[in-house]
C-alpha cells in the first residue's frame, strides 16, 4: 500500500512539474507577443516619422494625444493592414534610400482631420453689405 501511494504522490508531482512548464511557457509567449506589439508600433512610428514631414508628424501626435478618434481615422487612412504586414520591407528600403524623396506635408494630416470631423469646406463671397459662398455667388451671376 505503501508503494501505491509512493507511486500516486509521484504521478501527482509530475503532473504539478508538466502544469508549471505550460504556464512558465505560456508566460514566455504572452511576453514574446507583447514584444513584438511593440516592436511594430514602434516600426509604424519610425516609418510615419520617415514620411511625414516634421510638422506633419508633430500635429499628428497631438491628435494621438487630445483625440484619439480622429487620430484612428487618419491613422487608419495613412497605415493599411497591407503596411502593417510589410513594415520590415518598407524600413529597408528607406534605410537602403536614406529616406523618402518627398514628405507629406501637415496640411494633409489636417485635410484627414477635417474629414474625420465632418467638416466642409466653405468659401465666403462679399458682395457688397451680403455674405454668400462661393456656390451661391457664381450661380447668381
Amino acid at each position: 500500500m505503501n508503494d501505491t501511494h509512493e507511486n500516486s504522490e509521484h504521478e501527482l508531482e509530475k503532473i504539478r512539474m508538466k502544469k508549471r512548464r505550460a504556464l512558465i511557457e505560456a508566460k514566455k509567449s504572452q511576453e514574446n507577443a507583447q514584444k513584438q506589439t511593440v516592436s511594430i508600433q514602434d516600426k509604424i512610428d519610425y516609418v510615419l516619422k520617415v514620411v511625414l514631414a516634421a510638422d506633419a508628424y508633430q500635429h499628428l501626435k497631438h491628435l494621438e494625444q487630445n483625440e484619439p478618434n480622429v487620430y484612428q481615422y487618419i491613422f487608419n487612412e495613412l497605415v493599411g493592414n497591407e503596411v502593417i504586414s510589410k513594415i520590415d520591407y518598407l524600413i529597408s528600403i528607406i534605410r537602403r534610400q536614406g529616406g523618402v524623396p518627398r514628405r507629406i506635408p501637415r496640411d494633409a494630416i489636417i485635410l484627414l482631420e477635417r474629414r474625420a470631423k465632418g467638416v466642409k469646406s466653405k468659401i465666403s463671397v462679399k458682395r457688397g453689405d451680403e455674405m454668400m459662398d462661393l456656390g451661391s455667388y457664381l450661380k447668381k451671376e
